[in-house]
């Protein structure tokens, strides 16, 4: 594995072959990825990236927007010189890949929008914006209890005590104003996105747990129908965190896709 800082931005890269850029979700980190990167290495050059505000990457302020995470990684595609790669965004990062593809279609060789939210309802706004309005009024360990509740089973959460102790140690050491900054984004920014991908003419793939109550199957299925070449992936039992909990169902999926001969 290489480990570079550029233009402030934490990055690794394991492996050879054609580029793949995964893109962690809010108050995260780029070790969310560490399963799919060790199944993936084999076969392609895997790039993760702490994102802004986030991890080891620079900070950012109240002024920050969807198109400052959308700048950062058509930075880095400059800085690392990449001419074309495929694409994973999760949740968070499904917002920023879906921004960047729209704009960058010609850099993209396949897009993979996972455990993302497309198009929420007002109730499914309503119940987003509630979750900020507590982490501003509160600060923002006033909802890690309930967010770790939904994105792991409780079964996993049994199992797996120690995976559960690090994913509340990353939320907990989150800079406060980044943290609320990319939550707000993440809470508003699918509204200016809805249709984005209308014209995007490279293979994509909306996948989802038909568990997770945040990016609905519904939303992947709405996804994947508005992009001309979309498929849609559902898995089985999965919930928000699947990459962390199911890593093998995830990578089965995404090596199939990733790989699949062109039309």
């Amino acid at each position: 594995m290489k480990r570079l800082s550029l233009h402030g931005t934490a990055v690794e890269i394991s492996g050879k072959g054609l580029p793949v850029v995964l893109l962690h979700g809010v108050g995260l980190n780029q070790s969310i990825w560490a399963g799919q990167v060790t199944a993936l290495k084999s076969g392609f050059q895997v790039i993760t990236y702490d994102l802004l505000g986030h991890g080891r990457s620079a900070a950012v302020d109240t002024n920050a927007g969807l198109a400052d995470w959308v700048s950062q990684l058509d930075v880095l595609v400059g800085d690392l010189a990449l001419e074309q790669f495929s694409l994973v965004g999760f949740s968070f990062g499904g917002l920023i890949a879906q921004a960047y593809a729209a704009r960058h279609s010609c850099k993209i060789d396949r897009l993979v929008l996972m455990s993302t939210v497309y198009d929420r309802s007002e109730a499914e706004r309503t119940s987003v914006q509630s979750r900020l309005d507590v982490a501003r009024r509160e600060g923002p360990r006033a909802i890690i209890s309930a967010a770790l509740s939904r994105w792991f089973s409780p079964e996993f959460a049994k199992a797996h005590p120690g995976t559960m102790h690090q994913y509340e140690a990353i939320l907990q050491g989150n800079d406060t104003v980044s943290f609320l900054s990319a939550y707000e984004c993440f809470a508003t920014a699918d509204r200016d996105l809805v249709g984005a991908l209308a014209t995007f003419d490279r293979a994509s793939l909306a996948m989802t747990g038909d568990l997770d109550s945040g990016s609905t199957p519904a939303m992947a299925r709405k996804l994947a129908g508005m992009i001309p070449d979309g498929e849609c992936s559902i898995i089985a039992g999965g919930r928000h965190m699947m990459p962390v909990e199911m890593p093998d169902e995830v990578n089965s999926v995404l090596r199939q896709f990733l790989k699949k001969e062109g039309p």
